[in-house]
């Protein structure tokens, strides 16, 4: 009985210190786990900051460079600016002489007709001082042509083209008069020197001189293209 009491003793001893040997065993594994654990946070905490750190150095990093960029490109614009106020504008082409085509490429009109076209043309090419020294000229050569009152319309065309009215009037006005007196041969330029001396008075703000030349050229020469344009400009002045 006494053995039987020491054997069970024994064995629940034996038992108990088993189950202490084995929560110990788990304790110490807890423990490991627990240590892991730690370490594992430890180390993921580490990653984060790690993650963090390298996220600002990146966004630091970004924005040196568009920092950079933006100074490159003003840089840029500014050396270009540079070089564009140190490079010289090219010269102008030099200025070339009007020449004349065909029967017009004549170096002196050799009559009234080619001295007539001659100014004519200047006109029309813009070259209007020039123009008005030819026909000047003509006046002065040939006051017997059937040319005369053509050239004395058109020396008044220089004027108006310069907007100078008032002297364009004062050359139209001698076109009318010497018709009117008969001493032009021709006076097939009366009705536009009546236009043109209304629309002058027109732009020199005297409107309603400038309304009875053109009525009366209406008047006079009804039929005419210059009674034609009166009446539009005096319909346009209403």
């Amino acid at each position: 009985m006494k053995k039987f009491s020491l054997f069970l003793l024994s064995a629940v001893v034996l038992s108990s210190c088993a189950s202490e040997d084995k929560i110990v065993s788990l304790q110490r594994e807890i423990l490991s786990i627990r240590q892991e654990l730690n370490e594992v946070k430890d180390q993921t905490r580490s990653n984060t900051e790690a993650i963090t750190n390298l996220t600002s150095r990146v966004d630091r990093l970004s924005q040196n460079v568009s920092q950079n960029t933006v100074e490159i490109e003003k840089l840029k614009s500014t050396k270009t600016g540079e070089v564009k106020q140190q490079t010289p504008p090219p010269p102008p082409p030099p200025p070339q002489e009007l020449k004349r085509e065909g029967k017009e490429e004549v170096s002196v009109p050799q009559n009234d007709k080619q001295l007539y076209q001659y100014a004519l043309d200047l006109y029309f090419k813009g070259n209007i001082e020039e123009s008005r020294k030819a026909f000047v000229e003509f006046l002065k050569k040939y006051p017997d042509s059937d040319l005369y009152g053509n050239a004395i319309f058109w020396a008044g065309q220089t004027f108006y083209a310069e907007k100078k009215y008032k002297d364009a009037i004062d050359i139209w006005n001698i076109l009318l008069q010497k018709c009117d007196e008969g001493k032009i041969k021709r006076c097939i330029k009366y009705p536009d020197a009546m236009l043109k001396i209304g629309y002058s008075y027109i732009e020199l703000g005297d409107v309603e001189k400038g309304k009875k030349y053109l009525q009366d050229l209406i008047q006079k020469y009804p039929d005419t293209e210059p009674a034609s344009l009166a009446k539009k400009k005096l319909e346009a002045l209403k």
